[in-house]
């Protein structure tokens, strides 16, 4: 196993590194900015046909639109238990659109564990350039 320590702007890792990213509930905590980029690096990192699996909050979330806003469809909610985290609710078109690249395989909303709280599944294949 090899550990490193990075940011998801700027991941420590050769282009064409991975055959599969995960990233569940955290690639959203930030702007539609910080979001893109983030896809950007995964993109970067994973090989041609390589997959991607993850989640990304839609505008259907009951937390949609609580709080202060901080960016467009981006919002914190001071004192809550991700202690002032920004979150950023997307449509699908936009999540389209943030998957440029990517083949997308599955795209679909799902409620996890408390009511309310849809999240996108996503898997997609990254194409190659």
């Amino acid at each position: 196993m090899d550990l490193r320590q990075g940011t998801a702007d700027t991941l420590p890792f050769d282009d064409g590194s991975f055959d599969f990213v995960l990233s569940w509930n955290v690639i959203y905590h930030g702007t539609l900015g910080d979001v893109g980029r983030r896809f950007a690096e995964i993109w970067r990192v994973l090989k041609p046909g390589a997959l991607y699996q993850g989640t990304m909050l839609p505008t259907r979330n009951i937390n949609y639109g609580r709080g202060r806003t901080v960016a467009p469809d981006t919002f914190v909610v001071d004192g809550a238990e991700e202690r002032g985290h920004p979150h950023f609710y997307c449509d699908a078109a936009t999540l389209v659109a943030l998957f440029a690249g990517f083949e997308l395989l599955s795209l679909k909303q799902q409620q996890q564990r408390k009511p309310g709280s849809w999240h996108w599944h996503i898997i997609a294949e990254r194409r190659p350039q």
